[in-house]
């Protein structure tokens, strides 16, 4: 009997990013295609879950939370499912222990934290790699390398779009960051020129919760007739499907990058100083624009502050163009 012939259930571990969990959906296509018939079921944070809601190939999504007293609960739960094969896209041990001790007959997962003796397949993780190609990477390893190329990068998503606004232009998507993000903000007074020079367009406000009220003060200083303000009012399935109806976004945030790269709406994202180098993480896709203004400063958390609002309209009007 192969090894594909008994691989029947399969469960994947997410990362801990909704950014980092959309770049693992051509990972999963490649599993998918090796094994058609299997059933898989995903193990994550809760709020990756609206990532897989339309997804047709997951069966089942496990959500997992911090701390000691989930530990057997999650161990359990799994143990009784007697999966075959776990791929591990979080790098911890103990996740690694975690799917070990849950009777998992083949565990594939980076050699990483000192778990390389509770995997079967532990290649070790190159951190010079971008992100899609590490999970994929760990994914074709295990399958002696036979695939030679991605797959798409995909969500898949209803596309309900949950705004209208009454006239004929296009949408522009705005996520300028909140000062409670420190550097990783576009500079406030910046934000509020943009938005004054974005009057030809209808805005849409997207973010966390805690920017909304930061947003409401920015928008009481202009005086643009067609913005809605969106952040932290809507889920992470909306966030998706709202992305995926605009013209246009403009984002700082990466996981609202990543989901316009995954739902093909052009995008132009304004990068300050990152925890990863950009070459591991921006899109591999052809309808974005990355805008990071380095000039001579010492401290890469003024980056942003050489990205004015006129370069931006400029980015715009040639993509619109």
């Amino acid at each position: 009997m192969t090894l594909s012939a008994i691989m029947k259930k399969i469960i994947i571990r997410t990362p801990n990013f909704i950014g980092d969990t959309i770049n693992t959906l051509p990972a999963i296509e490649l599993l998918k295609q090796e094994y058609p018939d299997a059933t898989f079921t995903i193990v994550g944070p809760a709020f990756v879950h609206d990532i897989f809601l339309q997804d047709n190939r997951i069966t089942r999504f496990i959500s997992c939370k911090k701390g000691l007293r989930y530990f057997w609960p999650l161990l359990l739960a799994i143990r009784k499912e007697k999966y075959d094969l776990g791929i591990l896209f979080n790098n911890t041990f103990i996740f690694a222990l975690i799917f070990r001790l849950s009777r998992i007959k083949y565990l594939v997962g980076y050699k990483n934290e000192g778990r390389g003796f509770l995997l079967n397949h532990k290649p070790r993780l190159n951190r010079n790699s971008h992100y899609i190609n590490r999970y994929a990477s760990l994914v074709n390893s295990y399958l002696d390398n036979k695939y030679t190329f991605l797959p798409p990068l995909k969500i898949h998503h209803t596309g309900e779009a949950i705004f209208h606004f009454e006239n004929n232009r296009k949408t522009i998507g705005f996520y300028p960051g909140s000062p409670k993000k420190k550097f990783r903000q576009y500079p406030p007074d910046y934000t509020v020129e943009l938005l004054k020079q974005l009057d030809n367009y209808n805005v849409i406000m997207l973010g966390d919760s805690d920017e909304y009220d930061y947003y409401q003060e920015c928008l009481q200083k202009t005086e643009h007739p067609h913005i809605l303000n969106l952040a932290g009012k809507i889920s992470v399935e909306q966030f998706i499907n709202t992305i995926s109806n605009i013209d246009l976004l403009i984002t700082i945030d990466s996981a609202a990058m990543h989901i316009a790269a995954a739902t093909e709406t052009p995008f132009i994202a304004l990068m300050g100083l990152s925890t990863n180098p950009i070459s591991c993480i921006i899109p591999k896709v052809n309808f974005g624009k990355i805008i990071r203004i380095e000039n001579n400063m010492i401290n890469e958390e003024q980056y942003l502050q050489n990205i004015t609002p006129q370069i931006i309209i400029e980015n715009i009007s040639a993509i619109f163009s």
